[in-house]
């Protein structure tokens, strides 16, 4: 008996609520269409049918609308004029866009962590009330992808004078095939970024590009496309690419070789460092042995002295460290580039720690997502989150070391 109280009051509840939206759509409804006739009476100046010398044009009928509101959707009569000096805009109706814009932010958002278009009409209509189509939830996406392409194929001109090359690895799901339906096999992918300081100091997003690996084609045609773009080096210019910026990725290696083959390459110092400690034999000599390394670039400020500070490093850790000495020996000129560049731009040139900040705001979004259901899944991912830094959701950078925890 109780339990069929209970089950009745619950039913009767849930009857109340949907009344009173329903209620309070209708008189939204019809509040704004009124508002709408009045605003109309104000533009022209005249009420229907009549004749005064005050008139400014013409009714011509009305346009339905159909708007999503956090009340559910509402059906507008937009009131059309003719004959009009300007048009008749109507201030309600931009009332509505404005709460139609902060819908479409959270559709943006839910994109960006990898909801289906179902999956978020079903959210939006759970949280909020909204009764957004999965169709309509598909148009703001499509929306969305023309912005992207766009990004992607923005020029880039002389735009940039540091560039830095990193590549970070998810899971997404492949095609799987059009005779079968699904996500697809997951596999691993690469997202391969570039990004740049501009002449005038500010730190953008270049470009990326979703890959299935870091190999050199995948690396020599995304670098080729910036290329092509605009962003090249032009000695007899001013305002040129002067140096990239990367780890020790082979394939990254050899493409930039083949398309930058002439712009100055400066090795992160910050993972040349890291290479010590992963070929260590002794890990109780971790601490001293890069303590000693680190102070070459902290301590020095010219290339000889820099060699001559490696050479007694090299006598001294050798017969101890001999894989790690060698490794950190390897190609260490490429990791004084940054001397020969002015010394306030030292902190920011010798490491990636400016795109790392980057990877480490896309690293929250992908432990949300998990595997991404597509790759124009993190394609519109990356995007978003680039956006939602470039207004405002990142703090002022930090100057810059080469090492994590400086």
């Amino acid at each position: 008996m109780m339990e069929s109280v209970r089950v009745a009051g619950a039913h009767l509840q849930e009857l109340f609520w949907k009344s009173v939206e329903q209620g309070a759509r209708k008189y939204v409804e019809k509040v704004a269409n009124q508002m709408m006739k009045e605003e109309q009476l104000l533009f022209l100046g005249c009420l229907p049918y009549a004749r005064c010398a005050q008139r400014r044009g013409q009714r011509n009928g009305y346009e339905h609308r159909f708007l999503d509101t956090r009340l559910g959707t509402v059906q507008l009569a937009v009131p059309k004029t003719r004959n009009t000096a300007t048009p008749f805009r109507t201030v309600v109706f931009d009332r509505y866009r404005r709460q139609l814009d902060r819908l479409g932010a959270a559709v943006r958002q839910l994109v960006a962590l990898g909801g289906s278009t179902r999956r978020i009409a079903r959210l939006l209509r759970d949280l909020l009330g909204s009764v957004l189509s999965a169709q309509s939830i598909s148009r703001l996406v499509s929306q969305l992808d023309a912005e992207v392409a766009a990004f992607h194929r923005r020029p880039l001109g002389g735009r940039y004078r540091t560039v830095y090359l990193d590549g970070k690895h998810a899971k997404a799901c492949v095609a799987a095939g059009r005779r079968r339906r699904g996500r697809g096999k997951m596999q691993s992918r690469v997202l391969l970024l570039a990004w740049g300081v501009t002449h005038q100091g500010r730190e953008e997003l270049i470009d990326y590009r979703v890959v299935p690996s870091e190999g050199q084609e995948h690396w020599e045609a995304f670098l080729s496309d910036l290329e092509a773009r605009g962003l090249r080096r032009e000695p007899a210019e001013e305002q040129t690419l002067q140096v990239l910026v990367s780890d020790e990725d082979g394939g990254l290696e050899a493409a930039r070789l083949t398309v930058y083959p002439g712009v100055p390459h400066q090795l992160c110092v910050f993972h040349k460092l890291q290479n010590i400690a992963e070929h260590l034999e002794d890990r109780s000599h971790r601490e001293a042995i890069m303590a000693e390394a680190a102070a070459i670039y902290r301590e020095l400020r010219t290339v000889p002295q820099a060699r001559q500070r490696l050479r007694s490093w090299r006598q001294h850790w050798l017969p101890r460290e001999p894989e790690a000495v060698r490794c950190f020996c390897a190609d260490f000129e490429t990791t004084l580039v940054y001397l020969s560049l002015p010394e306030k731009e030292w902190s920011r040139i010798r490491t990636t720690n400016p795109l790392e900040r980057f990877i480490k705001e896309l690293n929250r979004k992908i432990n949300q997502v998990g595997v991404f259901p597509s790759d124009r899944s993190w394609d519109r991912m990356t995007y978003l989150s680039w956006c939602y830094l470039q207004s405002g959701g990142y703090p002022n950078p930090p100057q810059h070391h080469f090492t994590r925890n400086s």
